[in-house]
């Protein structure tokens, strides 16, 4: 099974990836992963990705293709894979279809409220790392870490600024997916809006 999954920044996409690829003994591939991953080892790759974010840039299409497409190409994606961050864009969704064909996109949909509640909600510790959520998971103490005690922070990418700017990406650059798996017949809508096990369960019954 080879699948895509769309959807705007904080509808879960990475959560139900993890899941279903477990479920279904197949790879998760998450771009920001394999980014992360090129330029720890300083890949010839990771080299240029770094170079490019490093004076704030946005890699560009072709460097993403061969990046995702190397990973596609291990032994371990013979059994299937779940895209999780690419392609965002046409040019990267045409470029996947001349490599390799897929059998569905699932679209996670969420309303734009409800991706800033989301997104907005979450709080870190600087210190040891530890994650909560301002309605989903709340500290003991409001704005205290639970686990050692300092401030917690708010990250910049989920400053209400950041979220609206990352979502106006998503509309201008990865949008157009949508219309574009939907003439090819592999659009799969999914409601990211309830709880995690329901969303799961939906995905599942629809593939």
């Amino acid at each position: 099974m080879k699948l895509i999954f769309l959807g705007p920044p904080g509808a879960g996409k990475g959560t139900m990836a993890k899941r279903l690829a477990a479920a279904r003994g197949i790879v998760h591939i998450s771009t920001g992963d394999l980014f992360r991953e090129a330029i720890a080892n300083k890949t010839e790759l990771g080299l240029e990705v770094k170079a490019i974010i490093e004076k704030g840039g946005l890699v560009p299409d072709s460097l993403t293709v061969r990046l995702a497409t190397g990973r596609l190409a291990a032994p371990d994606c013979g059994k299937g894979f779940i895209l999780d961050g690419f392609p965002r864009t046409s040019a990267q969704a045409e470029a996947l279809e001349k490599f390799t064909a897929v059998d569905a996109a699932v679209n996670f949909e969420l309303s734009e409220a409800e991706v800033v509640r989301r997104l907005s909600g979450r709080r870190l510790c600087p210190s040891c790392g530890a994650t909560f959520h301002v309605d989903f998971m709340p500290p003991k103490t409001p704005d205290v870490c639970d686990v050692c005690g300092k401030a917690l922070v708010i990250r910049k990418d989920d400053q209400i600024e950041a979220i609206r700017n990352r979502l106006a990406v998503y509309t201008r650059e990865t949008e157009p997916l949508i219309s574009f798996y939907g003439e090819r017949g592999l659009l799969k809508n999914v409601n990211a809006a309830p709880a995690p096990d329901e969303v799961f369960a939906a995905v599942r019954k629809i593939l």
